[in-house]
């Protein structure tokens, strides 16, 4: 199955499953309208009440985060369903905006979860972790 896929720019998202969302930053400039815009393909679960939503996102070391970027994507999110997020990111200006990004959800009262991790294959693996644990709970 080819992953549902839409694109901002030079950023894009993919559906990987139902309820997982892959978000790619590759290079040049992320803002909160091209989150704003990636973020239109998984809305409709928010409409449908999706009892929780997994979101990895990766980030290159050539992206730059524009100002106010954080700020307006926790404002974005603030309406969404519960989540879990796993940032890749290995520069620490990225690594501490993602924990930065996961507070403010949280703050905004957002079931949140995140964790940052160096490489794709060990946030894979922990959001699949995550998942299972979840699927687990709301079966028993």
């Amino acid at each position: 199955m080819t992953p549902e896929t839409h694109i901002a720019g030079e950023h894009w998202i993919e559906r990987e499953e139902r309820d997982l969302f892959v978000y790619r930053f590759p290079h040049g400039t992320a803002t909160g309208a091209h989150v704003e815009e990636l973020s239109k393909l998984e809305r409709p679960l928010w409409d449908e009440g999706a009892p929780h939503v997994y979101n990895l996102v990766v980030l290159g070391e050539e992206l730059a985060i524009s100002p106010g970027a954080i700020t307006e994507t926790a404002k974005l999110f603030r309406t969404s369903p519960p989540r879990t997020a796993a940032y890749v990111a290995r520069r620490f200006f990225h690594r501490t905006s993602m924990e930065f990004l996961t507070r403010m959800i949280r703050a905004f009262g957002v079931n949140m979860h995140g964790k940052v991790f160096d490489n794709e294959v060990s946030a894979r693996a922990w959001l699949a972790e995550r998942r299972r644990v979840r699927n687990r709970k709301s079966v028993m």
